[in-house]
């Protein structure tokens, strides 16, 4: 089974989560951040990891605790 997530975090960045039970039941998950400006779009596809989570939910967590703390190291603030 595969779902799809998508989160807002503020006007400009959301992010997508994608969750996929595994044959053993376990649950692996990748992320992906987009980026909206006035010129487009920018989709920032996150490293997969090899973690496997024991619930749906704990590996939505971990994609979405990933996706926020590129957002906080690499996008730009606002003064």
């Amino acid at each position: 089974m595969v779902e799809r997530k998508h989160i807002p975090v503020d006007a400009e960045c959301s992010v997508n989560i994608v969750t996929e039970q595994m044959a053993d039941g376990r649950w692996a998950v990748v992320s992906s951040i987009k980026h909206e400006s006035p010129t487009g779009e920018k989709i920032i596809d996150l490293p997969v990891c090899d973690d496997r989570f024991g619930s749906q939910s704990e590996a939505e967590n971990a994609g979405f605790s990933q996706a926020r703390e590129w957002i906080d190291h690499n996008m730009p603030r606002a003064a």
